[in-house]
């Protein structure tokens, strides 16, 4: 089983970099990454994850590999229409705050990891680590000028590569958790 794990979460790193540096848009990149490699279904979402990079529409704020990661936890363990629309609002809202607790807690953890590597979850932050300063997403100069200092070569790929080990780990551990309770 551990080395099924490690190999899981290796090619979760590896395909999240590649894909970073091939592909770009750290969201978009991060969650296929973890579509592929957990089997997820999701066209729509991935669509949807386009306007989270460079930190949500370019405004350098959310880092679009975290919200990415959120969104991919979020096709595992969020909320349906079924019971998000559940008749009974008694057990709408039970149900509600079980998913809202445990989603919380997963994104919780992986925010906790985005902090002890790079001091934020911010995008303009996190270019602050990686490059000693940060770069206005809307100026294209600024990105070719990110571009030349390794942007899209090693960069912004190391932070897809982790993120995606990351909520592949995450994902991993509440499986096992989820199966030692049945």
């Amino acid at each position: 089983m551990k080395m099924q794990r490690d190999r899981i979460l290796q090619e979760a790193e590896n395909r999240g970099y590649r894909y970073e540096q091939e592909y770009r848009d750290c969201a978009q990149c991060t969650l296929l990454t973890i579509q592929e490699i957990f089997d997820l279904a999701g066209e729509e979402a991935l669509k949807a994850a386009t306007g989270f990079a460079g930190g949500i529409g370019r405004s350098s704020s959310v880092c679009g590999a975290f919200t990415g990661g959120v969104m991919a936890l979020g096709l595992l363990y969020g909320r349906d229409r079924q019971t998000m629309k559940h008749t009974d609002p008694e057990i709408r809202l039970n149900r509600f705050r079980e998913i809202e607790d445990r989603l919380d807690r997963l994104i919780k953890k992986l925010a906790e990891r985005f902090m002890e590597k790079y001091g934020s979850t911010i995008c303009n932050d996190i270019e602050a680590r990686l490059f000693g300063r940060s770069f206005d997403k809307w100026n294209p100069e600024e990105r070719k000028e990110k571009d030349r200092l390794g942007g899209h070569q090693d960069k912004c790929p190391g932070v897809v590569g982790n993120a995606t080990r990351w909520i592949a780990e995450l994902i991993i551990e509440e499986q096992a958790k989820n199966d030692a309770s049945k």
